[in-house]
C-alpha cells in the first residue's frame, strides 16, 4: 500500500513523507543536543570546543542541517506555489532560494570542518 502511494501517480505523498522524515531527524537531533548538553554543560570556550569537535557530533549536525534545508526547500516551494501566481517570478524566487540554501550548506561545511 505504501509503495503504491509513493509511486509517480501520487507525487505529493512522497513530498509529504520527506517533509515528515526530515522533521523527525530534526527532533531527534534537538533531543540529542539537549541530553548531551545537560550532561556536559560547557561553561567556557574550551568546554564548547570539546562539546562540538567529536566527529559524530559534526555528522549529526550536518545531517540536521541537511534535513533542515530539505524541509525548508519543500516548504518554500509550497508557499511560492500558493502565493506567487506569476510563473516566471515564482521560478526566479525558487532559484534564489535554492542558491541561498546551497551557499548556506557550503558555509556550514566550512564551519564544521575547517
Amino acid at each position: 500500500m505504501l509503495i503504491k502511494l509513493l509511486s509517480k501517480k501520487y507525487p505529493g505523498m512522497r513530498l509529504w513523507l520527506i517533509q515528515r522524515l526530515t522533521a523527525l531527524v530534526m527532533v531527534f537531533y534537538i533531543i540529542l543536543l539537549l541530553v548531551v548538553w545537560l550532561f556536559k554543560q560547557p561553561a567556557d570556550y574550551a568546554g564548547w570546543l570539546n562539546f562540538v569537535t567529536p566527529i559524530w557530533f559534526r555528522f549529526a549536525t550536518l545531517l540536521f542541517f541537511l534535513s533542515l534545508f530539505c524541509h525548508a526547500w519543500l516548504g518554500v516551494q509550497d508557499v511560492l506555489k500558493d502565493y506567487i501566481f506569476n510563473a516566471e517570478l515564482r521560478a526566479v524566487l525558487r532559484r534564489l532560494v535554492l542558491i541561498a540554501l546551497w551557499i548556506y550548506f557550503i558555509w556550514l561545511v566550512f564551519i564544521l570542518w575547517y
